[in-house]
């Protein structure tokens, strides 16, 4: 891989100020937000793990790669922002810390719309496809604002679609179980149009991937290819083990005694 780590202030100090506040809040200023509460040690690993798996997304070699050379690692540096990081963030926030500000009653309206399961599914996924069309996708990659700005809004439209599987507040409340596995499974075919147009296009679709060297995979075309593939299964299996675990854990509930027996027997 090729590339270098990424020391831009603004990231880096954006990273630190972020798990700096998270410090303060769960830690020295606890008591004033959550009296009695003990401190949230395997949520506080969970969400320091985000802002780390954050920054390798954005400052190791792999954003270079993705920018510059390969569609394919620009592919898996979007699933950690998509998938990886917003999840990791959310099951690593305590209700307490986010419910002063989500339920402030000049932000939760606007919470309670952008939380809605179907808006949620809407924007991200209009997202997720507008920014694969090669005059936006290859805009971004000449202009590195817009580039930064992309990711951004990636993961703010990730936090919005995991929200209704994974929200800590019961006031901006989860999904029911039948909700959530028809959530999950209409995700993925949201996708289709998006991995189809990429994976089986005749030729590579952004130019500064057509102009760059790929040692990897030998030409533009190919890399575009696997990129298409890794956004599909990335996705199938993103979405296809919740979905599974959802569905064994809403049968467990609904057949509390007949799944004791059985695994009794």
């Amino acid at each position: 891989m090729t590339g270098h780590w990424q020391l831009d202030p603004v990231l880096i100090g954006g990273l630190l100020t972020l798990a700096l506040v998270y410090f303060l809040l769960t830690g020295p200023l606890r008591a004033r937000f959550a009296p009695g509460r003990a401190y949230p040690g395997r949520q506080a690993a969970l969400f320091y793990s985000a802002v780390v798996i954050l920054y390798l997304a954005e400052g190791s070699p792999l954003h270079d790669l993705a920018e510059m050379s390969s569609f394919s690692a620009h592919m898996f540096q979007h699933m950690l922002l998509s998938y990886v990081v917003p999840t990791t963030m959310l099951r690593g926030t305590p209700d307490w810390l986010v419910r002063p500000l989500l339920l402030h009653p000049k932000v939760r309206p606007v919470a309670t719309v952008l939380t809605q399961p179907v808006v949620a599914f809407l924007v991200f996924s209009l997202f997720f496809s507008l920014w694969h069309l090669p005059v936006i996708y290859e805009g971004a990659l000449q202009n590195s604002t817009l580039h930064h700005l992309e990711h951004v809004a990636f993961l703010f439209t990730a936090l919005m679609l995991w929200w209704p599987l994974l929200s800590p507040l019961p006031e901006l409340p989860r999904l029911s179980y039948a909700g959530a596995l028809i959530y999950l499974f209409l995700l993925p075919i949201a996708q289709l149009p998006v991995f189809a147009a990429v994976t089986f296009a005749d030729h590579s679709l952004y130019p500064t991937y057509a102009n760059a060297p790929h040692i990897m995979f030998g030409d533009a075309r190919a890399d575009q290819t696997f990129g298409g593939a890794l956004m599909k299964v990335g996705g199938l299996i993103t979405f296809g083990l919740p979905f599974i675990l959802t569905f064994f854990e809403w049968y467990r509930k609904e057949n509390t005694t007949h799944y004791r027996k059985r695994v009794r027997a």
